[in-house]
């Protein structure tokens, strides 16, 4: 029969396993943003939702673990922790591992949406430059109407 801490450990382990892949799907996200390969980051997503979603079953499992033990869903690890009686210091390592691992992939995620904040910016500028090819009349007669053009090659410099 396996105890509670065994159990824990598996379902910790899986997840980490999965978040370091997460982790590497997000170092190979910035890299095809920075390139402007975006089939490429389709793929990448879809891979990632699998992995979010594995992620997610794993959090249940130990919800569900943590229940059957009769400790609540919410309880942190660090107190679950300090209430293992027996040897703790390879539960409270995966702990670290996992908190290292959740803090990168966070700070991956950030550098990420600004990057595509950045680029989406970028297309919008040029979008709006692109479309906006009038200029609006400054001098003259307000009684004449003045026709818009709306295309960039038709403007004189």
């Amino acid at each position: 029969m396996t105890t509670f801490k065994e159990e824990l450990m598996d379902i910790l382990k899986e997840q980490l396993e999965a978040l370091k892949e997460l982790d590497s799907i997000a170092m190979e996200k910035t890299d095809i943003i920075m390139n402007d390969e975006i089939d490429g980051l389709k793929g990448l997503t879809v891979k990632e939702e699998g992995l979010i979603n594995k992620v997610a079953t794993l959090e249940l499992e130990r919800e569900h673990l943590l229940d059957s033990w009769g400790i609540g869903k919410e309880t942190s690890l660090s107190t679950i922790i300090s209430n293992i009686p027996e040897e703790k210091e390879d539960l409270e390592k995966l702990g670290e591992e996992l908190f290292n691992v959740l803090k990168t992939i966070e700070e991956k995620n950030k550098t990420n949406n600004a990057l595509i904040k950045d680029s989406l910016d970028w297309i919008e500028f040029n979008l709006n430059i692109m479309t906006n090819a009038t200029i609006p009349p400054t001098y003259g007669n307000e009684n004449k109407k003045s026709k818009s053009k709306n295309s960039l090659f038709d403007r004189k410099v």
